[in-house]
């Protein structure tokens, strides 16, 4: 893990230390009220408190896989004896020669493949194709660098349950699991936003009808943690930016930059320009090629 990596956790945890506080206020005041007032009750009002943060932090010490709830959550499922050999067969063609012991399948047509935890998460897509090797070549350097565990000790920090009903208030329905690494970029939806705006009117009273559902997101947002650590979000981005550099970097390392620059090249079309760039979680894929040609003349 990059030292980066563990100061943006640890500047995270600080910063939703106000959440750990409302948390250990509420569940004092619940146990209180219930009359249980022994050791056990102050266990469960600190596990309740502090218990992401431990979570988090353990993420970081120990290389722990993704988890039945976010296999779930993915749609995921463990790979067939083909898929496995494919893996295995990739990554012996890779520096340490060995795949990883936790490997999730995702039905889907992408060819795609990122790192949470110690998991690698594979589209099924990517079986099929011929980019099989240079993807998994950039998904080892996420491995080798300890990206998922960063990515993982991010994702467990609030309360996921609690953070689920703040994004459904509050009406963001972005909330999807943290992926380090996911190699290509993701097409935004053909059409998004296109046709008639509806009359300024009804948006303006639809914005005020949405305002109590808001709040309460808000304030659910507050002990569910995650609200202050929103202020670090531009940072984390950037971060994520520099390390797909770095992973692409591996790649080239293990000579497949080549075959890298081959398999973005194919997927540039699906990169949408934006001056928001402080947002973008990748760099934009001809940055990236740069990078891995500049490399190979290296």
């Amino acid at each position: 893990m990059t030292p980066a990596g563990i100061g943006l956790v640890a500047a995270s945890i600080l910063l939703d230390l106000p959440s750990a506080i409302a948390r250990l206020f509420l569940t004092a005041v619940i146990a209180g009220l219930a009359g249980a007032l022994d050791w056990r009750a102050d266990l469960v009002v600190f596990l309740v408190a502090f218990g992401p943060y431990l979570r988090s932090i353990a993420a970081l010490v120990f290389p722990l896989p993704a988890g039945a709830f976010l296999r779930q959550a993915a749609g995921a499922r463990k790979p067939s004896e083909r898929e496995r050999a494919a893996i295995g067969n990739a990554f012996s063609l890779l520096p340490g020669g060995a795949a990883p012991a936790s490997v999730l399948v995702i039905d889907g047509p992408d060819e795609n493949a990122w790192v949470l935890g110690c998991t690698l998460f594979v589209e099924r897509g990517l079986f099929e194709s011929p980019h099989l090797v240079a993807v998994l070549a950039h998904e080892a350097g996420h491995l080798a660098a300890g990206d998922g565990r960063v990515a993982l000790a991010a994702w467990w920090l609030p309360v996921r349950s609690a953070a689920w009903v703040a994004a459904r208030l509050i009406g963001s329905r972005t909330g999807g699991l943290p992926q380090a690494g996911k190699t290509l970029p993701q097409p935004r939806a053909a059409g998004a936003g296109a046709g008639i705006l509806p009359d300024p009117r009804f948006r303006v009273l639809g914005g005020l009808l949405r305002l109590p559902g808001i709040a309460a997101g808000t304030v659910a947002l507050l002990f569910a943690g995650g609200l202050f650590p929103m202020l670090l979000r531009q940072v984390w981005a950037a971060y994520r930016r520099s390390r797909e550099f770095a992973a692409d970097a591996f790649a080239a390392s293990a000579g497949h930059g080549p075959a890298l620059v081959e398999a973005l090249a194919e997927w540039q079309v699906l990169d949408v320009a934006t001056p928001w760039w402080l947002r973008l979680s990748h760099p934009y894929v001809e940055q990236r090629i740069d990078q891995l040609q500049r490399l190979q003349v290296e």
